[in-house]
């Protein structure tokens, strides 16, 4: 008797970001990803990636979504004009 098994393709499973940029800073990783959600809705994602003290690997999201986009990136020029 044979199971019958159905395949999905990898990128709803895994939900593969559209567009994906990396920014090495010392011991942390940052992963800037434009991805899709299941709505058909684009949003950002944001990931810190660094070693904890333990040597596990930490990982942090921070999720932008389209009608923030703007706001978000208003106060970070702000921010960042302060440096």
């Amino acid at each position: 008797m044979y199971t019958r098994v159905t395949f999905k393709v990898m990128a709803e499973i895994v939900n593969s970001p559209i567009v994906s940029k990396i920014v090495k800073g010392g011991s942390r990783t940052y992963f800037l990803d434009l991805r899709e959600s299941k709505k058909g809705s684009k949003y950002v994602q944001l990931t810190e990636s660094r070693r904890g003290q333990d040597g596990e690997n930490i990982r942090s999201s921070l999720f932008l979504f389209p009608d923030r986009i703007p706001e978000f990136q208003n106060a970070l020029s702000e921010i960042v004009e302060q440096m």
